[in-house]
């Protein structure tokens, strides 16, 4: 998969961007704020329709009222396609080869991965992990997008009624029961399936990770998925997460907001049999991330995923940096951002782009 064509306009600080990057190894560079990031973010925007850095709506450029990114896909032995996002009023929709708007769950997004400096929370925030188990089962598992979305309107919807049993106190009838018992079937339902998701994603993400670290540091690394109802996994899932619910009841009553979930699901990182956030330094971390990023992106090979490299090299030793690119796959369109050129190392045939050179 190559981006042929990468449009901006009124996203982040980009009144207009046309850029036709190389299929191979695009090296983007200039000084800090100059919009280097915002065009990775544009690239990891069609690829998960989030951002980690902001909210959508100030995604949008100042003084203007939406933003736009289009980008034209080649894929081997298939037609070009466009697939371009919008976010309007603080929402996002997408579409594709000028169809109507939809939500981003229900078109195919850009496979891609990004790596970016805040990617370092992977080694310590729960939801940054869970937010890369989303961004590879929607990429892996075409239906996973739909039953996300309905996860998500059946946990607002339980979360809701939670809170107003908490408020109401002893005041609530039999029928605020009976309305949370079948939320928690739906609950259980769409838990399972997603449970069942990230744990087959896990698993392939495990090995890939195990891989990189050792290739990148010589050292051994290993992920373990950690599911908040891992009888979702069992034959049966589904009912048994249901009695599940249905046993710790009082106890989300008196919480007021659910206490299981995919939202708590996470996975554990070890460093030579050590938890790593125990154990490891700046750079072992540092390199923990990119690795987990490099897994997610091995595991997507078979979608001739882009990859995205954003202000990676400035962190690491010129051996490092070396061993990194040795990793790609030959072929792989490649993102690189820095500071400076000289920062990357220079190869036959990539493609340095002056941040300058676009305004």
């Amino acid at each position: 998969m190559k981006i042929e064509r990468l449009a901006l306009r009124d996203y982040r600080n980009w009144e207009g961007l046309l850029l036709d990057p190389s299929p191979g190894v695009n090296v983007i560079y200039g000084p800090n704020g100059s919009g280097k990031t915002n065009i990775a973010e544009a690239v990891g925007l069609l690829a998960s329709g989030s951002s980690a850095r902001a909210r959508l709506s100030l995604q949008v450029r100042h003084g203007a009222s939406e933003a736009d990114v289009k980008a034209r896909i080649a894929q081997e032995n298939l037609p070009d396609r466009i697939i371009e996002a919008a976010i309007k009023a603080g929402r996002l929709y997408a579409r594709e080869d000028g169809g109507p708007w939809r939500s981003f769950s229900k078109v195919r997004p850009l496979a891609a991965v990004s790596f970016e400096p805040h990617d370092l929370l992977l080694c310590s925030s729960p939801d940054r992990r869970r937010s890369l188990l989303d961004e590879a089962c929607s990429q892996m598992f075409p239906p996973y997008r739909e039953e996300k979305r309905g996860f998500s309107r059946v946990l607002a919807q339980k979360s809701s009624l939670l809170k107003k049993i908490r408020e109401e106190g002893s005041s609530f009838g039999p029928q605020v029961l009976s309305a949370l018992e079948a939320y928690n079937f739906q609950f259980a339902q769409t838990s399972a399936a997603i449970t069942k998701y990230r744990s087959e994603a896990a698993l392939q993400i495990a090995s890939a990770f195990s891989h990189a670290y050792a290739a990148f540091s010589g050292l051994s690394a290993s992920l373990a998925y950690v599911p908040s109802l891992p009888e979702a996994l069992q034959e049966g899932g589904a009912e048994k997460v249901a009695r599940h619910l249905q046993e710790r009841a009082s106890a989300e009553i008196a919480s007021g907001f659910p206490l299981l979930g995919p939202q708590r699901d996470d996975f554990s990182l070890s460093l030579e049999g050590f938890p790593l956030a125990e154990v490891a330094s700046g750079g072992q971390s540092w390199m923990a991330a990119l690795s987990l990023r490099m897994a997610q992106f091995r595991i997507l090979a078979p979608l001739g995923p882009v990859l995205v490299l954003d202000d990676v090299f400035a962190q690491l030793d010129p051996e490092k940096r070396s061993r990194i690119l040795c990793f790609l796959p030959e072929g792989t369109q490649v993102f690189i951002t820095s500071t400076s050129r000289e920062d990357v190392p220079t190869e036959e045939g990539w493609h340095g782009i002056s941040i300058e050179s676009l305004r």
